[in-house]
């Protein structure tokens, strides 16, 4: 699996971001899985470092199968997706936070997650479901995966810049998918009572785990109460929720999900452009630095993330106190003029895309 391949959305997203963005969405090439960037290389101890466990790579989470996505992974049977859908198979018979909306996020895993989440990437006992060993650590269920795994990457093409424009499409598409799968829930029908329970009340504490939340057990009563009547036909629910929502157009899920999702739609198309354009900030600002000398001639600057510094020559460090302020392009013949260096306008946008220099508002 290819750089371009492993950062393409999902079918089913891909099909409604063509149809609300008409403009491509540029893949994130450093960010790869088959060969991933962030593990740590042989005989580096991944502890002792902010690299990934090469057993887990960033897999340390346990996404949310919505109804209609798991619909998806069952009605998937090609021979590659074989593997992934038994892994889902898993998930179902276990039962744990199986429930109208899709396979959840189980309590003990969110208790956990909450404590380790600053070991992202490292936790063995996080490792997700899905992820498939055998097959080197790819996704069982890739082409059905929810917006969290389908908008996250360890390092982005343009920086700061695609980090937004992700984060942006990953708040659009999680509110696409719970308006969705709540939508699927209605149309099925399961019941007033389990509807009651699917939809409770706002509380003001979480409620309580129970015993058989800390052992990874199900209250078979509470599920069937759940269920309603769909109790004992998961699989066909399922089904049938893919059938409702894989064949809207984006027209449709903009109506269904309502102004929540027109709003995230604004904030996309934005940050979409922002991710297109090559045009150079008016005016930039040298940021503060965090370096780490890699040799008489380099430098690893510290950037818009902890995972993905960049490697500076001391030489162009040396020049970035010349913006100041003043325009980028006064900056740029300055540093030409007075310290003999010449600065293509590509470097100036990546050393901004990346944090080190930020435009200064309203110059």
């Amino acid at each position: 699996m290819d750089a371009a391949q492993m950062s393409a959305l999902p079918p089913l997203y891909a099909g409604w971001m063509d149809e609300f963005l008409g403009a491509p969405i540029p893949g994130e090439a450093p960010s790869t899985c088959s060969d991933c960037a962030m593990c740590a290389p042989p005989g580096v101890p991944t502890d002792a470092t902010l690299l990934y466990n090469p057993a887990t790579k960033c897999c340390t989470y346990l996404p949310r199968m919505w109804n209609f996505l798991a619909g998806r992974v069952l009605a998937d049977h090609s021979p590659e997706s074989a593997a992934g859908r038994a892994t889902l198979e898993l998930r179902l018979d276990a039962g744990v936070a199986v429930t109208p909306m899709g396979l959840e996020q189980t309590p003990i895993f969110t208790l956990h997650y909450a404590q380790a989440r600053h070991h992202f990437g490292r936790v063995g006992t996080l490792r997700c479901p899905h992820y498939l060993p055998e097959s080197g650590g790819l996704c069982g269920v890739w082409r059905h995966r929810e917006s969290t795994c389908a908008t996250w990457f360890c390092k982005h093409e343009r920086g700061a810049v695609g980090e937004r424009f992700f984060n942006q499409l990953h708040r659009l598409l999680v509110t696409a998918e719970m308006a969705l799968a709540r939508w699927a829930v209605l149309e099925l029908d399961i019941g007033a009572e389990a509807l009651g329970l699917i939809f409770p009340l706002p509380t003001p504490q979480p409620t309580a785990m129970t015993p058989e939340d800390f052992d990874g057990r199900v209250d078979r009563l509470l599920y069937r109460r759940r269920w309603g009547h769909w109790a004992g036909r998961e699989r066909e629910f399922f089904a049938a929720a893919e059938r409702l929502v894989g064949g809207l157009r984006w027209a449709e899920v903009r109506r269904i999900a309502g102004p929540e999702l027109q709003a995230h739609e604004r904030l996309v198309k934005e940050a979409h452009g922002r991710l297109l354009s090559d045009v150079l900030p008016e005016r930039l600002r040298a940021e503060p630095i965090k370096m780490e000398q890699q040799g008489p001639d380099m430098s690893r600057v510290g950037t818009y993330s902890h995972v993905d510094p960049l490697s500076v020559p001391n030489e162009l460090i040396g020049v970035l106190h010349y913006f100041d302020g003043r325009t980028t392009t006064e900056a740029i013949l300055a540093i030409e003029d007075e310290a003999r260096l010449r600065l293509e306008p590509g470097l100036v946008q990546r050393l901004a895309d990346f944090g080190i220099l930020k435009e200064v508002e309203g110059g």
